[in-house]
């Protein structure tokens, strides 16, 4: 009876729990996804990306497309091998939900700085000149990016230019604005729906529109809704990082989402050459351009046209 008692006991301490089961279940498997995830504001993208990475224990977690700490929203996250990817995603337009406030100011054109008050403002007032200013920025222009932002200029960030109280040269950047939507007005506030390219400031562009208004204003709340065709209507959006568990795997949302390649399927033959860093014989491949090879529905590798008869491998994620 002693001896089947230590025996218990021994069981009992060996014994993995359901929680570690899943948790090396995880470890084991190919982990490279990417995910559509909510950041919170205040956070900063890196924030978001330890965050994860900590929680589901990945190698590696990175960002496409930062967000300002004071900016909320959707972000993509790839994990592991993916991370190597983002160079060949599309760049694509972004869509922001802004809300704002005319008649006032601060150095940062959002609140993260002193908000001062210069004059009444009511927009509904002014909604036809209103609409009309919006519309000129429509289409492709210069921007100037804020003195509060990530933008270097010889070799050191706007941002800290403006903490020092120093002034600079900031070079204009072409930009698209695609959609300039008022969605709701009251007094000095307003809330608007934005399309704009890649490296387009929101602050900028609200600043710039006041200034047609011949006012001030400020940006209270940005909140991007979309990157292209991805949205935070998606059934695999994150809508909150806090409500995630570490022994459940996140859902996440499938390269061909992402990728806007073609895709070649092979099989176990394939998969060894693609190993040992083959060419590929070029009648495998329905396009002559970059070619995803998609192994058991996972990226094997990315493959580009080499000469008239072979592939050549241009990234390999085994």
């Amino acid at each position: 009876m002693e001896v089947a008692t230590r025996l218990q006991v021994v069981f009992l301490v060996i014994y993995p729990s359901m929680k570690l089961l899943k948790m090396l279940k995880m470890k084991l498997e190919n982990r490279s996804n990417f995910y559509l995830i909510n950041k919170p504001k205040t956070w900063t993208s890196q924030d978001l990306c330890s965050k994860f990475k900590y929680l589901y224990k990945f190698k590696k977690v990175g960002h496409a497309g930062t967000l300002d700490p004071n900016a909320e929203g959707l972000m993509l996250l790839a994990t592991d091998k993916y991370t190597k990817l983002f160079n060949y995603t599309k760049e694509t337009d972004k869509t922001y939900k802004v809300s704002t406030l005319f008649g006032y100011s601060s150095d940062s054109i959002d609140t993260d700085t002193d908000v001062n008050k210069n004059e009444d403002v009511s927009l509904n007032d002014h909604l036809e000149e209103l609409n009309k200013s919006m519309n000129t920025f429509l289409g492709s222009s210069m921007q100037k990016p804020p003195m509060y932002s990530a933008v270097k200029v010889d070799g050191k960030r706007l941002y800290k230019y403006a903490r020092q109280g120093k002034e600079v040269d900031i070079p204009d950047r072409e930009i698209h604005i695609s959609k300039f939507e008022l969605l709701d007005i009251d007094g000095p506030k307003a809330e608007f729906l934005i399309t704009v390219s890649k490296g387009t400031y929101i602050r900028s562009l609200i600043l710039d529109l006041a200034v047609k208004l011949n006012t001030t204003a400020v940006v209270t709340e940005i909140f991007r809704t979309n990157i292209g065709k991805l949205s935070i209507e998606y059934p695999e959006y994150i809508r909150d990082i806090n409500t995630l568990e570490s022994t459940t795997e996140p859902v996440s949302i499938h390269w061909s989402k992402i990728l806007d390649l073609p895709v070649l399927e092979i099989d176990d033959l394939i998969y060894k050459k693609i190993i040992h860093g083959e060419l590929l014989d070029k009648s495998m491949f329905s396009h002559d351009k970059l070619t995803v090879i998609d192994y058991k529905n996972n990226i094997a590798a990315l493959y580009t046209p080499f000469n008239k008869n072979y592939f050549k491998p241009e990234k390999v994620l085994l």
